[in-house]
This record gives C-alpha cells, structure tokens and sequence, in this order.
C-alpha cells in the first residue's frame, strides 16, 4: 500500500512538472529588470530599452504588443529581431512603479510575465562608513518606491539594509533619503550604494597615485620609498564601472561622505592636510568626469566627526568647503553638527544611530531637493552655433591617422548638416588647412557655403605655406583681423590668436620671427616650437574686452586654437597667464580650442577648457553643435566628437 501510495506522489511531481514546462511564458522581458530605475532626462522622460526573448521561432512569432499597467490599452511595440530576442526603444515619462507586461498580437495567450520598472532619479553614494551599512538600525524602504542596484548580481531589488555593493552588515540613510526624495518628486528612486568603511581618500584613488603619507589602513596602498606612497587602485575600478553600468548621463548625482579617515588621526603622520585632501578628491572627481565623459555633479558632505572631544578637523573641512567654491563640487551637509544621541555607542561612536541615521538623511535631503528641482524644470535656451577643429586639408597623402585629402568631403558632410541647423553661427578653430597656399582654394569654397556667419581662428598649419603668403592669410580666410570679439544674445565671444608670438606665423628673416626666440629663450619655455603665445598687445586687448564684459553682465565664451588646461604639450607657451587673467572675472564661462585631435576636458574655478576632436583624424568625421542654455552649455557630437553638458556656475 504504500509503495502505491509513494508511486502516486512521484507521478504527481511528474505531472506538476509537464504542467509548469506547458506554462512557461512564450515571451520573456529580460530589459528592464524587475524594480529598475531608468533616470529620467530633460522633458521629464527617459528612453527604456526593451528586451524581449521568446522560445518560438522568430518566423512562428507574430507581432508584439506591450502596456504599461492593466488601465491601459495594448500599444503596438516596434523592434528589430536578432534571432529570438526583440530589441525596442519606447519613450517613457518619468513615474513608476509601471507594470510591463508584453503579448502576442491576436494570441492572448502568449504572453510575458509582468516587469514592474520605475522612471526617475538614481543616485551613486560613495565615501566611507557612514555612506554605508554601518549605521546601528537596518533601515527600509516605506514608500516602496526606493530600489537598490546590486551590481554584482546585475539586478535591482527594494531599498532594505544592507544595501549591496556597500561595506558593513548593519544600517544605512539610503532606504530613508530615497524615501524622502520619493515623496517631494513622487517618483521613484534608485540607488548605486559604494561607501567602504574606513577609507581614506588616498585609497579612493586610481592605482599608480602618488602621495607623501599613507592612511591608517595600508593593505590599498603600497610604499614606493620614504615619503613617496601610491594607491593600489583596489577601490576606484569597482567605483567607475559601476557608473558606467548606467551609460552617459545614466544617474544624476554622487552623494559623497568622508573625510574621517584623514582627519586628525591618533597618528599624526597619517593624517591629511587639507591642501592635500582638497587636491586628490579634485583629482579623483576630475577623473571619474574624463572617464565617464561627461560632467557628472558631485555633492561633497562635511564630514570629520570622530567621537565627543574629536568632532572637527577645521582643514579637512575647509577643504571640503573650497571644493564648492571653486565649483568643482555641490555643497553636500555639515554632518559633524549630528551629534550626542544620534551617534551610536550611546553617543560615543562615530557611526550613527537609529535616531542618527534619520537626522542624516534629512540632512541631504535639504541639500539635494533643491537643487534637483531646480535642474529638472525646463532649462531656458538660449541658441545654438557649430564649432569645427582642425579640418587641415591638403592634397597630400595621409600620414599615420591623418586623412588630409578626406577632410574636404568630410567639411562638405559637416556643412550639409549645419545648414540643416538654425545656427546663430559657426567657428573653425584653426588649421583649415595644412600646407600649401592654394589648399585654401578647395575647402574655402565648402565653408564659405553655410548659411549663417562663418568665422575662424587661426591655426599653425594655416601658416605652413610660403613666407610669401604667410601675411595674406588671415585676409585669404575673409578674416577682418587675427584676433576679434563679436556678441550674441547677451553672451561675447572672443576669438585669440595663438600664433601672436610664434615661430611659424611669420617669414625666418622677420623682426617677429627673431622676437619670438627671443621671448621663447627668456621665458625658458619648455613647450614645443609648434606653438606659440598670446602677445602684451593682444592680452591688454582680451583684458580690455573681458572687463567691459563683466559690467555689463555678459557671459563669455574664449575660443583659440591651442589649448590651456589641462596641462599638455599642446598648450600655449603663455598659458598659465591666460588662465590667471581668465579666472579674475565671473563672466568666463569656457574656453574652446583645437590642436590637440584627440580632445580633451577639463574644469577649473568654474571654467569649462574644451578640446575638440580634429576633423582630420580618420576616416570618421568630427565637429560639434553646442546649444546654450541659461545654466549650461550642451555639446551634441558628431562622428568621434563626444556628447557633453557642460553645466555653468
């Protein structure tokens, strides 16, 4: 009896099983996943990539329809098939939770399981314990609406401590300050948690980074010889391709939290000035802005509590503070002010308490509502212009990357598309062309054909031609002068030549000429020939223009075609006294030059340098339209030029 009794168990296991293998979903959502958050973008929208796998045979597979909750109506879903998986695009305004669910056309009964995903704001939290799980009372999430991205696992789940990817087992602010921010834009909200407990900011630092003293911990950093350290580069890889993950512009903020770490530890010779505090988190902002390419905002805490009678380390803080003011970083809380009870260890520890945690949360709350409010209300634009670097034709064959017969068709490409534009006007930034006085006849024609006006700066290619024309230049490229201003809708822009003082811009047996190696051998400039400097005319003249600029409340853009900042072989012979002029007036918002055909970025006391990519380069083309907007400059790229925001103090 019971072995009857057994086999009808078994055979109903069996039969369980056929029934679940009859029921699987013929079409399955493995893009999003379930609880994603996709950040929303300008418009209050974000484009979802959908991904669909079906177990039927493309060719047996009818169309595909999709909805996003069961109140709506069933939409047509367009894709592209690539044996059986359905990549799609849909345009989706920012709320959540949506429910997606995806059927067969005419055939209910195929069908996807339902993907709930969210449309809103992410957030990357990093620093040290206390942006971790190291807080005294796990926390979670009590709106629903704040979800974790787990990076290792590549899925999202709700908001409940720990929270992945952060140090400690314990309680964190990030299920309360989602839930926070969630109720002011009742939308939801993701996190990209990374705080590692008791790290310096020397540890934060890309492998190689050299400093004079090691942190509390040396198991990230090595010892090269007395007083000369480097980061092992064990945290900073984990920390970019997490942000990566997300693609260009995929989260809106990192919250940063630490300081502890290097501040005023026992051993003295462990400790951080603040000089240098202030240099390596710059260098490590800086860093993840280049390889993340784009300009990803940074808020910074103040943070150097240890215990009572420990509380302030006034340097560290100092340096966290001058991180706002020279605009390299948005003002994050002062949580050295939470104390007493909202500490742990019944007020004697430096991680917080349960009271403590919600004290801190509240605290970024009301530094990052703001602000977020104020950058997703529609931007205020103003006009758009084209920028072009380095077209540097000629009809020579090509040498190495650069295709210089290439670069007239690839001028004519470029032109087409900015005449498709409503442009206000265009700039190349020098070397139009690269050798030879007649090149000027095949590529003026193409440029001189754009709507709107054209302008140019020059280049040191534009005078690789005979010493005989090298005077006619500026005047054979329709230019009035070798430096000039004009204005647009509030904003002066300022054209530099940077062959003022040059080796190139003038004949060998020219007073020029010789002045140039002379200034070249007193200033002991260690920059290569192939530049050139600014010269006291033309800097008195830029002074001039930039100080009527500034009273009459006019925003500036400088373009030139040798670079300034950062630092790089490229760069003017005179350029610190460039950028030391350029930082004494509030209305410089950018500098934009060429040269360099790999481009390049930086950022410096609220000033945008900008390298574009050269049109020479490849067979690929590159050039740039760059709105302007009341808060910021937008750089669409085309071909190799990157896609930037370029957000304005």
């Amino acid at each position: 009896m019971k072995v009857v009794l057994w086999l009808a168990v078994l055979f109903s296991i069996f039969i369980g099983y056929v029934q679940a293998e009859k029921t699987e979903p013929a079409y399955r959502i493995i893009s999003p996943v379930e609880y994603q958050v996709i950040q929303r973008g300008i418009g209050n929208e974000a484009w979802v990539e959908i991904k669909v796998v079906t177990s039927l045979s493309v060719s047996k597979s009818g169309l595909l329809e999709y909805r996003l909750d069961k109140n709506r109506s069933w939409e047509k879903l367009t894709g592209e098939w690539n044996n059986q998986n359905l990549l799609s695009r849909l345009k989706i305004p920012a709320g959540g939770w949506y429910s997606l669910e995806i059927r067969e056309a005419g055939n209910p009964d195929n069908r996807s399981l339902v993907v709930q995903f969210g449309v809103g704001e992410i957030f990357v939290i990093a620093g040290q314990s206390n942006s971790g799980n190291y807080g005294e009372k796990k926390q979670a999430t009590q709106t629903g609406l704040v979800s974790a991205f787990d990076f290792e696992n590549k899925k999202w789940q709700l908001a409940v401590d720990p929270q992945p990817g952060a140090g400690g087992r314990g309680g964190s602010i990030m299920p309360l300050l989602g839930d926070a921010l969630s109720k002011k834009l009742n939308l939801p909200i993701g996190i990209i948690a990374y705080g590692q407990g008791g790290t310096s900011v020397r540890e934060w630092l890309p492998q190689g980074s050299r400093f004079p003293n090691p942190p509390t911990v040396e198991n990230k950093v090595r010892k090269i010889n007395d007083g000369d350290w480097e980061s092992l580069g064990k945290i900073y890889p984990g920390f970019i391709e997490r942000m990566k993950a997300f693609g260009k512009n995929g989260f809106r903020a990192v919250l940063w939290h630490q300081g502890e770490s290097d501040a005023n530890q026992k051993d003295p010779t462990r400790t951080l000035s603040g000089l240098l505090y202030e240099k390596y988190l710059t260098q490590l902002i800086l860093k993840t802005r280049a390889d993340l390419e784009w300009d990803v905002p940074w808020f910074v805490a103040q943070a150097t509590y240890h215990v009572p009678g420990d509380e302030a380390d006034p340097n560290i803080r100092k340096a966290q503070a001058s991180l706002w003011k020279n605009g390299v970083a948005l003002e994050g809380p002062d949580t050295d002010q939470l104390k007493g009870n909202l500490r742990g260890r019944n007020g004697q520890g430096v991680h917080f308490s349960g009271p403590g945690l919600h004290a801190h949360a509240k605290e970024w709350a009301e530094k990052v509502s703001p602000w977020l409010v104020q950058k997703t209300k529609s931007v205020k634009y103003k006009f758009s212009f084209g920028a072009i670097a380095d077209c540097q034709y000629c009809r020579g064959p090509n040498r190495g990357s650069r295709h210089y017969a290439s670069s007239a068709k690839k001028l004519h490409q470029c032109v087409q598309e900015l005449n498709s534009h409503d442009l206000e006007f265009v700039i190349h930034l020098g070397d139009f062309i690269d050798r030879d006085y007649d090149s000027f006849d095949k590529v003026l024609p193409i440029y001189q054909s754009l709507k709107m006006p054209a302008y140019h700066a020059l280049g040191n290619h534009d005078f690789d031609v005979a010493d005989k024309w090298k005077a006619k230049v500026p005047e054979r490229m329709g230019m009035q002068g070798r430096y000039y201003d004009f204005k647009v809708e509030g904003w002066r822009f300022i054209v530099l030549d940077g062959n003022d003082v040059s080796f190139h811009a003038y004949p060998k047996d020219s007073l020029e000429y010789q002045n140039a190696g002379v200034y070249y051998r007193e200033n002991k400039i260690s920059s290569p020939k192939w530049n050139g400097a600014v010269g006291g005319k033309q800097v008195a003249w830029m002074r001039k223009i930039l100080e009527t600029a500034e009273a009459k409340g006019e925003k500036v853009i400088l373009y030139c075609h040798f670079p300034v900042y950062p630092a790089d072989p490229h760069n003017l012979w005179n350029a610190k006294e460039v950028i030391s002029i350029l930082e004494e007036f509030s209305c410089v918002k950018a500098y934009i030059n060429g040269h360099n055909h790999q481009g390049k970025y930086g950022q410096k006391d609220g000033i945008h340098y900008l390298t574009l990519k050269g049109m020479v380069e490849t067979e690929d083309n590159a050039y740039s339209i760059i709105s302007v907007h009341q808060d910021e400059l937008k750089v669409k790229g085309y071909g190799r030029e990157t896609d930037r925001r370029l957000l304005l103090k």
